[in-house]
């Protein structure tokens, strides 16, 4: 992807959170940014290829929201997933989130939390960007520390994801 179609991929994604934002619904939504393509043949060397471009491109929409809102705070999502594994309630979507990676960056925005992740279900599985918006309504999930909080376990275990366009909202 040259740099300017890389821009204007960029400002899709802008573009798409700033609409869930404005409308983010009672349970928050979803948006998977972009996707990779499956790696049940793939050469170990593209897999990783994958996984490096779909964090550069996390690491650049990052840097685009924390122009507009400050650094992110970093959230770890182990105890989501965790609680789901257990069978027990989520705050959604963090339960789809927390299904694809074990950090995520969040900001908060007004009244809703705005998060960015990568990762992907499973191994072979697609590598996915994605965004999730929720209200902050008191009933959700904690914010982040200030500061930030990250275990290196948590850290190290983050899966990273990229795509050429926007693929569509869940």
């Amino acid at each position: 992807m040259t740099r300017q179609q890389f821009s204007r991929h960029l400002s899709a994604i802008d573009a798409a959170i700033g609409t869930v934002l404005a409308a983010p619904g009672d349970a928050g939504r979803m948006l998977r940014l972009s996707v990779s393509e499956e790696f049940w043949d793939a050469d170990p060397a593209d897999e990783r290829a994958a996984a490096e471009e779909f964090e550069a491109e996390r690491e650049e929409l990052d840097g685009v929201l924390s122009l507009r809102w400050g650094p992110p705070e970093v959230l770890d999502l182990t105890p989501h997933l965790e609680r789901s594994a257990m069978g027990l309630p989520v705050w959604p979507p963090l339960a789809d989130l927390s299904a694809l990676t074990t950090t995520a960056h969040v900001w908060t925005v007004g009244e809703c939390r705005v998060a960015t992740g990568v990762g992907r279900a499973a191994d072979l599985q697609p590598y996915e960007l994605v965004a999730a918006v929720w209200p902050d309504g008191g009933e959700g999930p904690p914010l982040p520390r200030q500061g930030g909080h990250s275990s290196a376990n948590a850290a190290a275990r983050s899966r990273p994801y990229s795509s050429a366009r926007v693929v569509g909202f869940q």
